[in-house]
């Protein structure tokens, strides 16, 4: 039995946040994670022989630059330049250069109109994000980010950025489908909803509230990898004289005679003994962690209906060469539509569509899909002369509605290659190897239950005080000493380590207070 003053459960971005500011503040602190490796959804790994690859979450921006700032981390970002190449099935394509009179003239080409309102768009967005900002380092209520926004020249801001559909600004704003399909594509990612549900245009919101690329907003591929930010965090960790522990799986949470969380027990049957107890785990796994009599009733309810299935597809790919694009550039040569994000997103009906399928038990046909190419400037993560393609794809039930994915896995990944070969022939007879991970293979390799990469739906009746729980959304729980420090908690998913960093914080304020009572609210 080893003795510590906090326990984190897993290794991922939060947990490791979570860590890294106790051990700095001088807790004794052991990370204790299930896998052989840190990072959780954030790693590179070596998915097949010489290609390395960030194989869940894969662009950066939502990292807070406090937490860089804090934890010294050295991450080298590019940001994506051009943003996004969104090809034409017809060939060439639309281009979202970084500078602005590059893109108006790019997007000009679909419409003079549409050239303008792109930017009146994104300060609607970017005057939203300014004020929502603050509010991500504290825990926040529905009714404080209402007064936050209302603060502004613009008095509909909530009600446009935070409870409105995506798809009803992109009607406003634009008169092409081709433009409106893209930027509505940017309001679904990783939700089940599809562009015209309520609340999408927070979905929007939210991953615009980043600024690790180096502005409001930009999002960057980090050199080497995802897992470069996460192995920068163990060595915080590390640094600060925290324990990291792997291929340590957490059966269920210790309580001593005050029914206080006090340590976990390993599935080895070690006990590891501390006071405080933080779960980088989802709410429903850190619920399952614990006897049912441990909880209050309302909270137990409250997690159980978060919305925990997800709609996403990864298909990480070895290429033998540089797909080409009809339409653009040469094929065999680096041109700008390797360099940033490639989006299959045409059109409202087309997301729309593809989200009804879903829906109905079936893997959408054609899909959503954001393709990205890392070794077009990073040729040292594959073999000399060859690539990788990592595809994010929506939308995939978690629970089909004919088969299994066991036996579907395979014809899934096709129809999300197809999707991208109608606008890059040959792309399939480039593949050497591919891995497809379906939401119950992220599930499984992940923890992350109904393979949800947000550790829950992000749609805002799921969030502010409502996340993981009604009341419950200051990253403390009902049972004493255990904080919530991950995705499930305040202010929600994607690589932010925001949670981590404020369930330290609540720790922290615990301790100096006295104690390590339970406080909803």
């Amino acid at each position: 039995m080893s003795s510590y003053d906090a326990v984190i459960v897993g290794a991922g971005h939060n947990g490791l946040t979570c860590a890294a500011y106790l051990a700095r503040a001088g807790l004794g602190v052991v990370v204790v994670e299930r896998s052989e490796m840190v990072g959780g959804a954030c790693v590179t790994e070596e998915l097949f022989d010489g290609y390395r690859m960030s194989t869940a979450a894969y662009s950066l921006s939502l990292l807070q630059p406090q937490i860089i700032a804090d934890l010294g981390l050295k991450l080298d970002v590019r940001r994506r330049d051009p943003v996004a190449f969104a090809p034409y099935e017809g060939g060439g394509g639309l281009f979202l250069w970084g500078d602005q009179a590059r893109r108006t003239a790019s997007i000009a080409e679909l419409s003079r109109k549409d050239a303008a309102a792109y930017g009146e768009l994104y300060e609607l967005f970017g005057e939203a994000a300014q004020r929502l900002r603050p509010l991500l380092s504290y825990p926040a209520t529905r009714k404080q980010v209402k007064r936050a926004l209302a603060a502004s020249e613009m008095p509909e801001l909530f009600g446009r950025t935070i409870e409105g559909s995506i798809a009803s600004l992109c009607e406003e704003y634009f008169e092409h489908e081709f433009m409106q399909g893209y930027i509505a594509s940017q309001g679904i990612t990783g939700t089940t909803g599809g562009p015209r549900t309520e609340g999408t245009a927070y979905v929007f919101l939210h991953h615009a509230l980043g600024e690790a690329a180096g502005a409001s907003g930009a999002w960057g591929f980090v050199r080497g990898g995802m897992g470069t930010i996460t192995e920068q965090l163990a060595d915080a960790v590390r640094a600060a004289g925290g324990e990291i522990r792997l291929s340590c799986e957490v059966d269920h949470i210790r309580l001593d005679v005050e029914r206080r969380a006090s340590g976990v027990v390993l599935s080895t049957g070690e006990e590891i003994v501390a006071t405080i107890v933080c779960s980088g785990a989802d709410p429903k796994r850190t619920v399952a962690l614990a006897p049912a009599e441990a909880w209050s009733p309302e909270f137990v309810e409250d997690v159980a209906l978060l919305p925990s299935n997800g709609p996403v597809v990864k298909v990480n790919c070895a290429l033998s060469g540089l797909p080409g694009f009809s339409g653009v550039g040469h094929r065999g040569e680096i041109g700008p539509e390797h360099l940033g994000m490639i989006v299959v997103a045409p059109s409202i009906d087309y997301l729309e569509a593809a989200c009804k399928a879903a829906a109905e038990g079936s893997p959408a046909d054609p899909m959503f899909v954001e393709a990205w190419i890392q070794t077009a400037t990073e040729p040292e993560l594959a073999p000399a002369g060859k690539h990788t393609l990592s595809i994010f794809a929506q939308y995939a039930p978690y629970q089909l509605a004919e088969g299994t994915w066991e036996e579907r896995r395979d014809e899934i990944g096709d129809i999300v290659i197809a999707t991208l070969e109608r606008y890059a022939p040959g792309l399939s007879e480039i593949i050497e190897h591919r891995l497809v991970l379906g939401p119950p293979d992220l599930e499984a390799r992940f923890g992350l239950t109904g393979g949800n990469i947000f550790h829950g739906e992000i749609l805002p009746d799921w969030l502010f005080e409502r996340r993981p729980a009604g009341g419950w959304h200051r990253h403390r729980t009902p049972l004493p000493g255990l904080y919530l420090c991950g995705s499930g908690a305040h202010p929600g998913g994607g690589v932010t380590g925001a949670p981590g960093r404020n369930a330290a914080r609540a720790v922290l304020e615990d301790r100096v207070a006295g104690g390590l009572s339970s406080a909803g609210g």
